[in-house]
């Protein structure tokens, strides 16, 4: 299990809903930050709405680097990191529930890629259901929301720019739109003309009929 096979499983896992055992973000998004030489995610997710918030991803293939991570400003105190929710995701059985720092959430990764939620406020959900929320702030952070807000323009603007793209997303929603009505018209023709053929046929074995008997 590769660093960015991790990441890949740890933003699907970020986007999935409540019912499937994940946070529900609408936004997720991989290896992003690094403003100001400050903290770079492995994943990050925004669910926006009720119960909302910010969840970070890092993900760890050995030992040492889950060590190491202790070391960094944004994860000893020294300065407010990434993301309300926090969560640790590697192959099965890498990090145990002991070693998570306290409030972190853990993802185990089996072999087969699965993910086994192993702590985390998701888990409040799944054990109380609609009132998990009010477990969830014994999970809570107090992310720098300024720089998450610095980090998600950044990653808008990597992609060009927000205004041109937008108005290029709603012209192809348009354009799909027209197509699928010009479509629907084609078929419409198709039908009529087959129907009409129909018709045409049934009559020349009528009037064939016809002649066949008056010419007896």
């Amino acid at each position: 299990m590769t660093h960015n096979e991790l990441n890949t499983l740890a933003v699907k896992w970020l986007k999935r809903p409540s019912s499937g055992n994940g946070p529900g973000c609408q936004l997720a998004l991989s290896e992003v930050g690094g403003l100001y030489g400050g903290e770079r995610a492995d994943a990050f997710g925004y669910r926006w709405g009720f119960d909302g918030g910010s969840v970070v991803v890092e993900s760890k293939v050995s030992r040492s680097d889950f060590l190491a991570d202790r070391a960094k400003p944004h994860r000893n105190g020294k300065s407010a990191g990434m993301g309300t929710y926090r969560y640790y995701i590697c192959p099965e059985g890498l990090i145990g529930l002991d070693d998570l720092p306290e409030r972190w959430g853990l993802l185990w990764v089996n072999k087969r890629g699965h993910i086994k939620l192993k702590a985390g406020h998701v888990c409040a959900y799944l054990a109380c259901g609609y009132r998990g929320h009010e477990l969830a702030p014994f999970w809570q952070h107090p992310a720098d929301q300024r720089f998450e807000l610095d980090m998600l323009a950044h990653a808008l603007v990597r992609f060009g720019d927000p205004e041109e793209t937008k108005q290029l997303v709603r012209g192809a929603h348009r354009e799909r739109s027209r197509l699928a009505a010009e479509v629907d018209r084609l078929n419409e023709e198709i039908k009529q003309y087959r129907l009409d053929r129909w018709r045409l046929h049934t009559y020349e074995q009528k009037y064939g009929e016809l002649e066949r008997q008056n010419s007896r």
